[in-house]
């Protein structure tokens, strides 16, 4: 059952984040939500640090591809399925954000971006684990 667990994409989570507001609003107010101050605090040196809702989604995405690589090193079966899923999760993404005005953001064109990086991410491990798995016949005469 973990495992089955494991096979989801983690970015899908940031999208679904995103497509839960954007789907609810037009563009322009998509827009207006995504500027809106999320979280702030004054650094030590006097600045004020402030994150909007758009930088908070886009920064979730960046923790959840950075465990999406992580979860790329393994190859097993489930690895592969998750990878098909990641491939159909950027495909989708990919439409959504080329026909739909509401996911025509900087911050859900970077999710897409991070989502074709996990699925090459995969897709190369996959294919430099399973050259090194094949032993050709000449090699061994």
């Amino acid at each position: 059952m973990t495992q089955g667990l494991r096979a989801i994409p983690l970015l899908v989570l940031p999208a679904l984040l995103y497509a839960a507001v954007a789907l609810t609003m037009d563009p322009a107010t998509v827009r207006t939500s995504l500027n809106e101050v999320f979280f702030n605090t004054y650094l030590p040196s006097g600045a004020l640090f402030a994150v909007t809702r758009g930088q908070g989604v886009v920064m979730l995405a960046a923790g959840m591809l950075f465990l999406e690589i992580i979860k790329s090193t393994s190859v097993s079966r489930w690895a592969l399925f998750e990878n098909g899923l990641a491939f159909v999760a950027f495909t989708i993404a990919f439409i959504f954000f080329l026909l739909n005005a509401a996911f025509g953001t900087i911050e859900f064109a970077l999710i897409t971006v991070m989502m074709l990086v996990d699925f090459m991410a995969g897709f190369i491990v996959m294919t430099v684990s399973a050259r090194r798995d094949v032993s050709f016949a000449g090699d061994h005469a």
